[in-house]
């Protein structure tokens, strides 16, 4: 259930954490946050099936989410992974459109939405956050194309090697001996994600253990050596 509660969030965090937002004074800030409604999401929750019809620009304040597609096997294809910060349904941002994906909580989460019809308005009134969207676009679609010209292109180590690369800057901790990872997947997600078994990729980051690449410290936690 969505409803207007920004007054119990701690402070501007759904605006000021977005890229897209960051040409915003602070009273343009607080003119957007009067269009926010919250959702929260308990782990393993569904946001939206797709097919469905999204209406609103969805931000993630709290938590993590992927968004994936059921192929005709049953397996999903993971498409994004949404961190704070994070924001989709912009394909529907000026004409209701069928979301092409799932989205899933992979934690408790908490999504901010803003209605199209009200972000339309608030785009007129300031132009310049429709360049930051449109450069995030370029980047997310950029990011989507590598990941399919991977799936023939790129050997399995140099595939999973960049993943885990991609998921060390977004959520890994630099320490001395490297960068300290919890796995944002399971190794079944990882290898939907590189369409790839989950044996391979167990394999895999066996290998990259012994080749003195990683280090297993506990379940999904791993160390990134440099």
């Amino acid at each position: 259930m969505a409803v207007k509660v920004c007054e119990r969030c701690v402070g501007m965090s759904c605006v000021t954490r977005v890229p897209i937002f960051s040409s915003l004074n602070n009273q343009q800030r607080t003119e957007l946050l009067l269009l926010v409604e919250r959702r929260l999401l308990k782990k393993g929750e569904i946001f939206i099936h797709e097919q469905s019809e999204l209406s609103v620009l969805a931000i993630v304040n709290r938590g993590k989410l992927k968004a994936y597609s059921n192929g005709v096997n049953g397996k999903q294809l993971i498409f994004y992974l949404f961190n704070i910060g994070d924001f989709f349904g912009e394909n529907s941002l000026f004409v209701p459109h069928p979301i092409h994906y799932t989205v899933e909580a992979l934690e408790d989460s908490g999504i901010c939405m803003i209605r199209s019809e009200e972000f339309q308005v608030f785009l007129k009134e300031h132009p310049d956050i429709t360049f930051s969207i449109i450069k995030e676009l370029a980047n997310r679609l950029d990011m989507l194309e590598g990941s399919l010209t991977q799936l023939n292109a790129v050997s399995v180590d140099e595939r999973l090697s960049e993943l885990l690369d991609e998921f060390a800057k977004r959520h890994g901790t630099r320490t001395e001996e490297g960068i300290l990872l919890r796995l944002p997947l399971t190794q079944e997600e990882i290898g939907n994600r590189l369409g790839l078994t989950r044996e391979t990729i167990s394999r895999k980051l066996s290998q990259f253990q012994r080749d003195g690449k990683i280090r297993v410290i506990k379940g999904r936690t791993i160390l990134i050596l440099r």
